[in-house]
């Protein structure tokens, strides 16, 4: 989000100076001339010696306030700036135009306090429609801290159409804000766009993989990631292991099992031992165990390691294929104590279960 940027105030024009005390109107002029030399201080005591000179809820306290607040913003207390503020704008006495700027600058101090559900009522005050783009820009940021998706989304897509030039990371929010509604076909048109805007830049290739591959679509992240590949952007190997890595993390064994299979068939990944590993691992770990069961065949195959086999024992003894466990235990030679305990105790198993016991 943009960097919080406030607008001091300026004084009211001599044609309203007229209409105010001329106390209040000297204590004003005072406080510019030391706030234009840099005495703050001196600023602020004259225009707190003016408060009581000033009627509650009239238009000079509310000038007071309001300079006082803007006072407070360049001092960086933050703290008082939103109180003097909103003093200002509760007596109903400055003009549409103060208000409006006053009302903008309010809630950018209380975004930036994080003071949210602040900031939301007094931006939704006036109504959603017609507002600025920046106060719609500062709705979004509130809403999406407050987790006020269904909100925030509509506000930021009419961010993005107005402007077609809008930051990249308007995009990302989108994407982001979508993700987290479950709503993954939309993050990943959202995530489209950024891959057209910017075709060499890899993250937004693997953000796109990414949300393509959590949608349930990984014959499809994997042929985005060959795209990517071919059109030179730069995915190196590491950066798909650390793909299929991020799923299994996230409690996503299946997905990370399918994609790191088409990765695989796609020829993305070099299918070695690590690789077919790792696929047996993820196809276990999601109880897949059909796919499970042909990935440790695979691998014992190829290998001959007896840790492989049991595997394979292990997951027949689970769909009580008693048969082809007691096939898969007959075809290799258990290389220590240990192995030879743990085909001991599947036959005993299997055998028990047999019988019924």
């Amino acid at each position: 989000m943009r960097r919080l940027l406030l607008v001091l105030c300026l004084l009211a024009p001599m044609a309203q100076a007229q209409q105010i005390d001329p106390k209040v109107f000297m204590a004003l002029e005072s406080a510019r001339t030391a706030q234009q030399s840099g005495d703050l201080s001196a600023a602020r005591r004259a225009l707190e010696q003016a408060l009581p000179d000033s009627s509650a809820g009239s238009l000079e306290q509310a000038l007071l306030q309001q300079r006082l607040g803007y006072l407070a913003i360049e001092r960086k207390d933050y703290g008082a700036a939103i109180r003097w503020l909103q003093q200002g704008l509760a007596h109903e006495q400055l003009s549409d135009e103060a208000v409006q700027q006053d009302r903008r600058n309010l809630a950018q101090l209380l975004v930036q306090e994080g003071r949210y559900q602040e900031a939301v009522r007094l931006l939704e005050a006036g109504g959603v429609n017609g507002l600025s783009l920046e106060t719609r820009r500062l709705l979004v940021q509130a809403y999406r801290e407050l987790k006020q998706y269904r909100k925030a989304i509509p506000l930021a897509e009419q961010i993005v159409r107005a402007n077609p030039g809008a930051e990249d990371v308007w995009y990302q929010l989108l994407a982001g804000m979508n993700y987290e509604l479950q709503r993954y076909g939309d993050a990943i048109e959202w995530l489209q766009v950024l891959v057209r805007r910017a075709p060499g830049r890899s993250e937004n290739w693997r953000q796109l993989a990414s949300m393509q591959s959590m949608a349930g679509q990984q014959v499809e992240a994997a042929a985005t990631l060959r795209l990517a590949h071919e059109g030179g952007v730069g995915l190196r190997a590491t950066d798909l292991d650390n793909l299929v890595a991020l799923h299994a993390q996230a409690g996503a064994p299946w997905q990370a099992a399918r994609l790191l299979d088409a990765l695989l068939k796609q020829k993305l990944l070099p299918a070695d031992r690590e690789h077919q590993l790792r696929l047996a691992q993820l196809w276990q770990a999601s109880r897949d165990r059909e796919q499970a069961l042909t990935a440790w065949q695979q691998l014992a195959r190829q290998s001959g390691d007896a840790r492989y086999w049991l595997q394979v024992a292990y997951l027949q003894y689970q769909q009580n294929d008693w048969a082809a466990m007691q096939a898969t235990l007959g075809q290799f030679r258990p290389a220590n104590a240990e192995q030879r305990r743990q085909v001991q105790s599947l036959r005993n198993a299997a055998a028990a279960a047999q019988a019924g016991f």
